[in-house]
């Protein structure tokens, strides 16, 4: 793949002048609108970086979706599964309107991170990067619970590796605001 375009928001998302091995392992992907690209609980396999369009992102509970917000280009879905121990989404995401992706599979990141360690760990840092963003945004402006009520972020340590529990995001939230 040799889109300039795709290349220039790579190299400087990345910090780097040459994206050719990321973009060896990935693919473009364009979707119409309405598709679901991943739905909240159920199996994941890649990451999604949005090119062009839009997404929305809600998380469902109880039953209720809970709209979190828009997904702009330039922006990635699919890291919290890279980085847990579970295989499903903790979200549920829905081009608004034609999109554009670049895709790469989660066992193409691991071909990539023995390809080019350097690359690969450029790209985990700016995951981990716009997953602290996102959180801080989160806390910044609170979601409201799916009867309309204010949810009040409190304490938002995940319990340690070293304790042998493996809360994924998803089960974070639920265990939150009190659902299953």
């Amino acid at each position: 793949m040799t889109d300039p375009a795709i290349t220039r928001l790579l190299a400087d998302q990345l910090g780097v002048d040459d994206v050719s091995a990321l973009l060896d392992h990935a693919t473009v992907l364009e979707v119409a609108g309405g598709n679901v690209l991943c739905r909240d609980c159920e199996p994941l396999d890649s990451l999604y970086m949005l090119l062009e369009g839009r997404l929305d992102m809600a998380v469902e509970v109880a039953g209720h979706g809970i709209h979190l917000g828009e997904i702009t280009p330039g922006n990635w879905i699919g890291e919290v599964t890279l980085f847990s121990t579970e295989d499903g989404a903790v979200s549920t995401v829905v081009t608004r309107g034609p999109a554009r992706l670049l895709r790469l599979p989660y066992g193409e990141f691991m071909s990539l991170a023995r390809a080019a360690p350097e690359l690969a760990c450029r790209l985990a840092h700016t995951l981990n990067a716009m997953l602290i963003q996102r959180l801080r945004a989160t806390v910044n402006d609170p979601i409201l619970d799916a009867d309309g009520q204010l949810l009040m972020l409190g304490k938002l340590s995940l319990p340690l590796p070293a304790h042998h529990e493996h809360h994924g995001v998803r089960d974070f939230m639920r265990k939150l605001m009190g659902v299953g």
